[in-house]
């Protein structure tokens, strides 16, 4: 298994983007960003949830706490291929994400008996058994453009389109991809780090009149997911 980060704290701010706007970002980014290891990939995503979908619920009302689990890949893997075990949690500003990397193969026997291993595995067992029934809830899949600060490569900043979902999907190697979240033209910019903005690009984001949003792909699909139930449920 090839070396990674596992762990990081940091904050992160997201904005939604039209095309225009990501046109002029890219075009002065690229004098104070390179691309990172992940640039120009599609990301898979599975998010395990309780079959009354709790942890999703909690997460839209906006507590001072809240947490998630899921398995993420880059790309579509082979059996053999990394898959990433990750918690993320959000307190107050703060994001805390911890995550393992296992062979693709063997995602699924480790969440259903993590053992006693590392401290991260550790604690994704115990989430596991606070939590009963967690299970896969809904898939997302898109394509993102990741970019690391070229004075300080703690910043990231990632640009995701094509952002689809589908519910109560298993399988990472299934190529479907889903019905669109977004708008067509229309991305989601992360910018992620340790500490303060810099300068630049505060100035930059105000000159183009980008402003920060509430935005969470996995809360946005689970309350399509709703709409679409209604849909061919009516009272």
């Amino acid at each position: 298994m090839q070396n990674y980060t596992s762990t990081f704290i940091r904050r992160e701010k997201k904005y939604l983007l039209s095309a225009a706007q990501q046109v002029q970002l890219r075009t002065t980014l690229a004098a104070h960003t390179l691309p990172d290891v992940y640039n120009d990939t599609d990301i898979y995503t599975i998010y395990y949830d309780t079959p009354d979908y709790l942890l999703i619920r909690r997460s839209i009302e906006k507590p001072v706490y809240k947490e998630k689990l899921r398995v993420r890949t880059y790309g579509v893997p082979g059996e053999a291929d990394p898959a990433y075990i990750e918690m993320k949690r959000k307190c107050g500003k703060t994001v805390y994400k911890r995550r393992i990397a296992l062979p693709y193969h063997e995602v699924q026997a480790f969440l259903t008996s993590p053992g006693t291993g590392s401290q991260i595995a550790r604690e994704i067992g115990y989430m596991l058994q606070h939590y009963p029934g967690l299970c896969p809830s809904i898939a997302i899949v898109c394509h993102r453009i990741s970019l690391s600060g070229r004075e300080d490569p703690s910043l990231r900043i990632t640009f995701d389109s094509d952002i689809r979902w589908q519910s109560a999907r298993t399988d990472l190697v299934a190529r479907e991809k889903g019905i669109p979240l977004l708008e067509d033209g229309q991305q989601i910019m992360e910018l992620k780090c340790s500490g303060a903005l810099p300068f630049w690009i505060s100035r930059l984001l105000s000159d183009l009149s980008c402003f920060p949003v509430s935005f969470s792909k996995y809360g946005k699909a689970y309350e399509a997911m709703l709409h679409s139930s209604s849909k061919r449920n009516p009272l």
